[in-house]
Formats: structure tokens, C-alpha cells, sequence
């Protein structure tokens, strides 16, 4: 008798488990749909990025007198670089840092966008019915018209 009470409450032990898994998962879930902001928004936010750089901004040296930058592009195939002078450094890196927010804020527009196209197709799309197998597994023979 002692076994089977055990084995009862180890299954209840495990159903607990599943079913707090799974409202802590649907919670998460829940908590990060509220949390991203709608693609409107994320419109509004791309359009009030006034400035934009490709590449990274790189110090070439130090000086007794200033900083000498160097800003690194890739263009047509080829790394481009050229000197920043310490007065525009600023300017540069806002510019670069504009464009990987752009980056980030365009990459979560599409995200939502691919989700609501999915979520559409999902349903709107009729559940194919499966042609009926035969119910032999065998490959079928045929029988020849010259016997």
C-alpha cells in the first residue's frame, strides 16, 4: 500500500509543478506584451532620430594637446576610414549611437509586424484535410494487361 500512496504523490507533486511553470511562463509572456510599445510608437520613435553614421569611432592617439579619432565605415566592399578632429568626436559618436538605435527600433518594428502577419494567416488559414492513406504500408503493384 505504502508504493502506490508515493507514486500518487509524486504525480501530484509533478502536476503542481507543471501547472506553476506554466503560469509563471504565461506571466512572463504576458509581462513583455505589455511592455512593448505598439509599431505607431516605435514609428514616432524612429522618426525623431535626427542624425545617423554607419561604423564605429576609434581613438588613433593621445595627444599632449587632444584626442585624434578615427571613423571606420564599410562601403562598397572596402573599409573606409578618416580622421575625426576631437571637436566633431561628439557629433560622430551621437551619430553612430542614432544609428544603431534605428537599427534596434526598425528590428522591433518588424518583429511585431511579422508576429501580426502570422498571428493573420494563423487565422484566416483552413485546416488542410490529409488525403486518406491506403492502408497498406507496401508499395503497390501493378498488375500487367499481357498475362
Amino acid at each position: 500500500m505504502r508504493p502506490a500512496l508515493w507514486v500518487r504523490d509524486r504525480k501530484l507533486q509533478n502536476a503542481k509543478r507543471g501547472t506553476f511553470f506554466r503560469d509563471y511562463i504565461s506571466s512572463l509572456l504576458d509581462i513583455h506584451r505589455m511592455n512593448e510599445p505598439d509599431p505607431a510608437h516605435l514609428l514616432r520613435q524612429i522618426s525623431q532620430i535626427q542624425r545617423m553614421e554607419r561604423g564605429k569611432l576609434s581613438i588613433m592617439r593621445e595627444g599632449p594637446d587632444a584626442t585624434h579619432y578615427k571613423h571606420q565605415v564599410w562601403e562598397d566592399g572596402k573599409n573606409v576610414s578618416r580622421h575625426v578632429p576631437d571637436d566633431q568626436a561628439q557629433a560622430v559618436q551621437a551619430a553612430i549611437d542614432g544609428y544603431n538605435q534605428f537599427q534596434e527600433l526598425t528590428g522591433q518594428y518588424a518583429q511585431q509586424v511579422i508576429a501580426k502577419t502570422r498571428a493573420e494567416l494563423a487565422a484566416t488559414s483552413k485546416k488542410k484535410n490529409p488525403r486518406p492513406r491506403s492502408k497498406s504500408s507496401s508499395p503497390r503493384i501493378r498488375k500487367s494487361n499481357n498475362s
